[in-house]
């Protein structure tokens, strides 16, 4: 499998994590401001275990800059932490479990992407994978997937919805047929019978 030149993977340590994932926010922002581009046309997206993620703190640590650059940020959370939560985003919740298997990912632009470990991973292990990259197929699949994420987990989609319980489905002990009763039911003719 090839890499491209410019995609940077590394394995970090948690505590390095979050300041590192700043840094790049900051550096996306620093030159979206510089590009003069219009309030409301960038949205950051970003598809998290939890509001404690490393790159959900991130977020929320920039999360003035980002309102004063006029850049919106729409979030998917599989997890709710009521202690820690995304103020200024926009969050969906997601509750199929299947998701856990997804990698974070954050998308800033049409070629800025941060990829991170599997949601699943315990994010307090040492060796935990990052991936950012300035790649437009890099960031092309990971806004692709998110878009179907997304709408998946709005209103009437498949991942927000909490799984109900409908019971036991009884089977059925008895023929329809026989409902009439045995009064309604013609008598067979008797077959001769030679001897």
């Amino acid at each position: 499998m090839r890499f491209a030149p410019n995609a940077r993977s590394n394995v970090t340590v948690r505590e390095n994590k979050e300041a590192r994932l700043r840094d790049f926010i900051t550096a996306h922002l620093e030159s979206h401001r510089a590009s003069g581009a219009a309030a409301g046309t960038v949205t950051y997206r970003l598809l998290a275990l939890s509001a404690d993620s490393p790159a959900a703190r991130a977020l929320n640590a920039l999360a003035p800059d980002l309102a004063a650059a006029g850049i919106r940020v729409e979030a998917i959370l599989c997890r709710r932490t009521p202690e820690v939560t995304l103020d200024t985003a926009e969050c969906r919740f997601a509750t199929d479990l299947r998701l856990l298997d997804a990698h974070e990912q954050l998308v800033l632009d049409r070629v800025t992407a941060w990829i991170g470990d599997c949601m699943r991973r315990d994010p307090l292990k040492r060796d935990a994978y990052e991936h950012f990259s300035d790649s437009p197929a890099t960031a092309g699949h990971a806004a692709r997937s998110f878009a179907q994420i997304w709408r998946a987990t709005g209103p009437a989609g498949t991942l927000a919805v909490e799984p109900r319980w409908t019971g036991l489905r009884q089977a059925t002990l008895f023929d329809p047929s026989l409902i009439a009763g045995a009064d309604g039911m013609a008598k067979p003719n008797p077959v001769p019978h030679r001897h």
